[in-house]
């Protein structure tokens, strides 16, 4: 039977991640101590190639803000950066170890047979293990090479267990569960919580009693690099755990960290391709950064969350769009100058409202609790409109209205400048005044901080990079069209058919579906960057680049943006190997666009509605709309992800992708298509 599993598990996860470890540099090995790193002049890091289990971080420091936090003691010392990516643990391990990194920067549990080969920082944080799944009576599935194995040994040592990967992630091991193929796990405590919060197939089952440290790696032959790491994590406070503590701004300076309090919402603060955007949270960013801060995270689930989190001292301040309000200066709030003024907007798809003579006969969709409905009240019933109340998110009633479901909305001008960027269906109309200004909201008595934000957002309003994030966030960069025309009479779809013939071919695509998915992400055009800095004919971000061992600053030569996409979209392929080939590509394409974990969620919530997990069209696709809205964007694991975006995204390559199967079925039958066959991409 174990063999059995073996194979099913072989089977589940084949392909979850690189088997090979990357390095982005190679200088040759080195083992000398922190003389010898600081006569050469570069630190060398080594991390987890696709670190998969990146949720939305609600509290605490996430694995990029560790990777940040390597990178400022870097500049702390005047050394460069040079990232070795490894596939696994002992990746990582023998890495350090032969001299190819100097520092492992991972969560790794600190135990006797590891202390036996390598030498740990400080620990980071401390966990217990949980035991998680069906049953404690089946099989168990733990990873090769980690300390769950030692811990299975001991508290388990009669029990079945099928072998896994090295480096299968949380998620890996959460579609197991689900599906299956093993019926318990051990688990670190953060990464199970989520899963059994998160899944109705898998259940807390132990928690095992010894609590285990969790630091960084490096060679014990260094002792003066771990002294020296250890001063500087210990100065960082990053061995903390998270206290609610009213602070002002000494007590924020000391402990090297400042705690916003926000929403997650595509004005504020999500998750998208792996990287955490967001114009609050990139605002805030600058100031912690100007500081020489960390920047923690504490999403609240609306409004109340963040005044209630304010209040009993679990962040230091809000910044999620706020209006200062005379309600909310009397429940002890005090603001900072606002860094944003804007005006309630009317929204349409189609012709926009121009003015009050334009209501006359359309039917307003908002929400009833929220400042708009008091708008349009009013306006007074002389408009010639009716209000039509709907209980939904802003998000969901711009994406209705631009569906064609709801006539017109009210909105914020700066979401609905948001929204129309990444939907050009939706037109901007009549903004009503007058002007409102959203602001930073700190406690009363934290009058130093205050102090030091309304500095920062006096100083830097309207600013160069006050601007630049204005821009990349809520400036509508839809272009003037140019009429493209890709009218096909033969059997060139593209400028670059003939390089990604071979490249699609080879990781088992039909290279007219990379030519729609071209087409989609770039219109052809290889020196695209996107607002978030994708690049290339297939929009690769440059850190998804060097993860696949690309050279990141060749992505808009198109052979290698190319070859680097289609590794890509071959990667999240198989992050579904459950599925049949058809649904796999659907599922890779929404996984391109909005990264695997947003598709996970998405499958997940299709099942808990009652819809089919294993289909994309109808059915987990109606499940991405939904996470667009709070109610369920709060219960995912991933977080809010824009669904109209990623829906949209797949049905058109699907679309284009038919009608250039269709052309070339014509030419095979040498029928010329008629000229209007083939409309422009």
């Amino acid at each position: 039977m174990p063999a059995v599993l073996a194979t099913l598990v072989t089977l589940a996860l084949a392909g979850c991640e690189p088997d090979r470890t990357v390095v982005t540099q190679t200088r040759g090995a080195a083992t000398g101590d922190w003389a010898a790193i600081t006569e050469r002049g570069t630190i060398r890091f080594a991390r987890r190639a696709w670190s998969g289990f990146e949720t939305l971080p609600s509290q605490g420091l996430s694995t990029e803000q560790y990777q940040r936090l390597a990178e400022r003691f870097a500049s702390r010392n005047g050394l460069a950066v040079e990232w070795i990516v490894a596939s696994d643990v002992d990746g990582l391990l023998r890495s350090v170890e032969e001299g190819r990194a100097d520092v492992a920067v991972s969560n790794l549990t600190v135990s006797e047979p590891r202390s036996d080969r390598v030498a740990f920082s400080v620990p980071l944080t401390r966990s217990r293990e949980w035991v998680i799944g069906s049953t404690e009576q089946g099989t168990f599935g733990v990873a090769e090479d980690t300390a769950y194995v030692e811990s299975l040994a001991r508290y388990y040592p009669g029990s079945p267990r099928v072998p896994v990967p090295a480096e299968t992630d949380p998620i890996g091991f959460q579609s197991l569960l689900e599906t299956g193929v093993i019926d318990a796990t051990i688990m670190d405590e953060a990464a199970a919580r989520v899963i059994v919060a998160t899944s109705d197939r898998v259940d807390k089952l132990r928690e095992l009693p010894e609590v285990k440290d969790l630091a960084w790696v490096l060679r014990k032959e260094n002792p003066i690099l771990k002294k020296t790491l250890d001063r500087y994590l210990v100065e960082r406070h990053t061995i903390e755990e998270h206290t609610e503590e009213c602070r002002d701004w000494d007590a924020i300076v000391a402990a090297g960290r400042l705690r916003m309090l926000t929403v997650n919402a595509p004005a504020t603060y999500y998750l998208w391709q792996g990287e955490l955007l967001g114009f609050e949270y990139e605002l805030v960013q600058s100031f912690t950064e100007a500081h020489d801060l960390e920047l923690e995270v504490i999403v609240a689930p609306g409004v109340g969350g963040l005044l209630e989190g304010l209040a009993a001292c679990r962040g230091d301040m809000i910044a999620a769009g706020l209006v200062p309000t005379d309600s909310r200066i009397e429940l002890g709030l005090r603001f900072t100058h606002p860094h944003m003024h804007i005006h309630e907007v009317f929204v349409t798809a189609g012709e926009p409202i121009l003015d009050l003579a334009g209501l006359a006969g359309r039917r307003i969709a908002v929400n009833p609790k929220t400042s708009y409905a008091a708008t349009l009240k009013d306006l007074g019933p002389g408009a010639g409109f009716e209000v039509e109340f709907v209980d939904r998110s802003t998000s969901a009633i711009l994406g209705d209205v631009s569906a064609g479901r709801l006539d017109a909305t009210l909105a914020d001008s700066h979401r609905a400048e948001l929204e129309s960027a990444f939907d050009p269906r939706l037109s901007l109309g009549l903004a009503l005044p007058p002007e409102k200004g959203l602001a930073w909201a700190v406690r009363e008595e934290a009058e130093e901080l205050l102090r030091r934000l309304d500095g920062f957002v006096r100083e830097h309003y309207r600013g160069y990079e006050f601007n630049v994030l204005r821009n990349k966030y809520f400036v509508n960069q839809r272009r003037m069209a140019k009429q493209r025309e890709h009218r096909i009479t033969g059997d060139m779809l593209s400028p670059y058919d003939d390089l990604v013939r071979p490249v699609a071919e080879a990781a088992g695509f039909d290279w007219r579906l990379i030519v729609a998915q071209m087409y989609q992400e770039s219109g052809f055009d290889p020196s695209r960057v996107s607002f978030a800095g994708a690049q290339g004919l297939l929009q690769v971000l440059p850190r998804t680049a060097r993860d696949l061992g690309v050279d990141a600053a060749r992505l808009k030569d198109p052979e290698t943006g190319i070859a680097a996409g289609v590794a890509y979209l071959r990667w999240t392929r198989e992050r579904f190997p459950d599925l049949p080939v058809g649904e796999q590509t659907l599922f890779a394409l929404g996984a391109y666009n909005a990264g695997h974990g947003h598709i996970r969620d998405g499958r997940r919530l299709a099942r808990q509605l009652g819809l089919d997990g294993s289909l994309w069209f109808d059915n987990v696709e109606q499940a991405m709309l939904k996470l667009a809205e709070p109610e369920y964007a709060e219960q995912s694991v991933y977080g809010y992800v824009r669904g109209t975006e990623v829906v949209r995204y797949v049905r058109e390559i699907r679309d284009r992708y038919r009608l250039y199967v269709r052309h070339f079925r014509l030419l095979e039958q040498r029928e010329a298509p008629a000229s209007d066959s083939m409309p422009p991409s």
